[in-house]
């Protein structure tokens, strides 16, 4: 069964698997329908592009020419408008498939397969606006709480700032560590939920278990190995859960980078045969 097909009618995926087995030249599906090897799996703030930018062009014409060759998937805590800005159209479309809010929402060949309905409650949006309400950083600029499928996404000084802006409110937090502040308050406070920071200026909120860990789950029943590259894989880190599941479970390689450039040059050693 191919990857993301469990969520596709048994019809459609039969009807599915001969097309692709009479295109000769879509060699990533012919790969999954067979179960081989190993799929490679990316964050994508902070590892494939800089926070909330574009990918660089060179980077994105070998990486659009990498996923030609391998199984490859995209994990974002963003939605998919964001990562489609970041990432562009013909990047989404190339990879096999893209897991938005954290794994709770997973798209495959541009069909929504999967959705979780989870909202918060009235206490957590009661909470996170005091929160705003009384944060010391002097900017606000609105969009605090943004709600995605199974979380939510919470930025003090507001996810409607500009680049200098968030380049201004991350330095801060990394003096006044506001964020981790925050997090660790909401998972005393709220034991059902998890909280995570991602990015440069927010926290992932949502139930236990709706992590980025669910993706690693889904991608060890179709292949062998997972080898996933994250820029938050610390604990702490929105990336840490699916890193997690990957040591313990020893499903394959994880590779902490800190920017994309990091990611590039191990991708050449992959694609060199190096690793």
């Amino acid at each position: 069964m191919a990857l993301g097909f469990h969520h596709v009618e048994r019809s459609s995926l039969d009807n599915v698997k001969r097309g692709i087995r009479c295109n000769a030249s879509n060699r990533i599906l012919e790969r999954i329908l067979d179960m081989q090897e190993r799929v490679f799996l990316f964050d994508v703030d902070g590892t494939l592009t800089p926070a909330r930018q574009t990918m660089n062009p060179e980077f994105e014409q070998w990486f659009y020419d990498f996923a030609e060759a391998y199984p490859v998937y995209l994990v974002s805590g963003s939605d998919r408008p964001k990562t489609l800005e970041q990432v562009g159209q013909r990047i989404y479309d190339r990879c096999i498939g893209v897991y938005q809010c954290n794994g709770n929402e997973h798209w495959f060949q541009n069909s929504r397969v999967k959705n979780n309905p989870w909202q918060p409650s009235y206490d957590l949006i009661h909470f996170l606006e005091n929160e705003v309400k009384h944060s010391p950083y002097p900017l606000k600029v609105g969009n605090h709480i943004e709600r995605r499928a199974g979380m939510v996404n919470f930025s003090t000084i507001g996810r409607d700032c500009n680049q200098p802006q968030r380049g201004a409110y991350f330095a801060w937090d990394n003096q006044n560590f506001e964020r981790e502040r925050i997090k660790n308050a909401i998972n005393k406070k709220y034991p059902e939920l998890h909280a995570s920071i991602g990015g440069h200026i927010s926290i992932d909120i949502y139930p236990r278990g709706n992590d980025k860990s669910q993706v690693s789950n889904d991608l060890r029943k179709e292949f062998k190995e997972i080898i996933f590259f994250g820029d938050r894989t610390q604990h702490g880190g929105n990336d840490y859960p699916v890193a997690l599941a990957i040591r313990l479970g020893n499903l394959g390689t994880v590779h902490p980078v800190e920017n994309a450039q990091d990611t590039w040059d191990i991708l050449k050693r992959y694609d060199n045969g190096e690793i």
